[in-house]
């Protein structure tokens, strides 16, 4: 799916051609494959490791049974039956999705293998990477949309929707210049001014406010804080941030 995920890993897909499917994934809400007479229809197989075994082993074709195993499942993968007609769901799902790349080539996969991908997501506790370590990437995001289409009833759905508001909410702040990440920030054109706190504190946070000829205002090293709090002013050229994550408009 997404070489953005924990440790570039991804939920494997494989598309491959079968004999005629009998039928489809229902749905929203509805975790059981309805029946189709479309020869094209598309279905997927799934495999889980368990916490007690490195092994991917066969997995129940309802999403719902696979839920009912809880946290003793800890990844699954979609295998494709190669089927490419979808169901008004899966459609909307693959819209959802859009573009993005599944293959690590970053060639744009067939739908079914995308869509196999997704499947996955749903499959899998937390939604993969959704509740933990979180939504990093647009292409993360579009990939949990699709997946909260597909399966909206899944078990950590309600905790996947508030990390899709969250990182929302971040990229808004990223782009109106009021959040940023460790580096070096022109105040006024990439940063607002203002007073700043940093999302994660560090104790090794260090911080420099730099006028127009590039000598400090102020810095960490001149005062010692029980809280990280920085005022940015608007008369300040530049921003510098080292070991510190993101900062936020307090």
């Amino acid at each position: 799916l997404v070489d953005q995920m924990t440790g570039g890993q991804s939920p494997e897909v494989e598309a491959t051609s079968t004999s005629t499917p009998e039928t489809t994934p229902a749905g929203p809400g509805e975790t059981t494959p309805s029946t189709s007479t479309d020869a094209g229809a598309f279905a997927v197989s799934y495999s889980c490791r368990m916490v007690d075994s490195r092994n991917f082993t066969e997995a129940p074709s309802d999403l719902g049974e696979i839920w009912a195993l809880g946290d003793d499942v800890t990844r699954c993968t979609g295998k494709s039956n190669g089927g490419t007609t979808f169901s008004e769901t899966e459609q909307k799902a693959l819209d959802a999705l859009g573009q993005a790349a599944t293959d690590d080539d970053k060639e744009a996969a067939p739908d079914d293998v995308r869509l196999a991908d997704i499947y996955a997501l749903c499959a899998t506790p937390g939604f993969y990477f959704a509740i933990s370590p979180g939504i990093s990437t647009d292409e993360q995001a579009s990939q949990l949309e699709a997946a909260l289409i597909l399966c909206p009833e899944a078990p950590d759905a309600d905790s996947a929707r508030t990390s899709l508001s969250t990182y929302d909410a971040n990229v808004t702040a990223g782009n109106d210049g009021t959040r940023f990440n460790d580096g070096t920030w022109k105040v006024g054109e990439e940063i607002k001014p203002g007073t700043y706190k940093p999302e994660s504190p560090s104790d090794n946070c260090r911080w420099f406010r730099y006028d127009d000829k590039g000598d400090w205002i102020e810095s960490s090293y001149d005062k010692t804080q029980a809280e990280i709090v920085v005022t940015i002013d608007a008369t300040d050229a530049t921003f510098e941030s080292r070991n510190c994550g993101y900062w936020r408009a307090a």
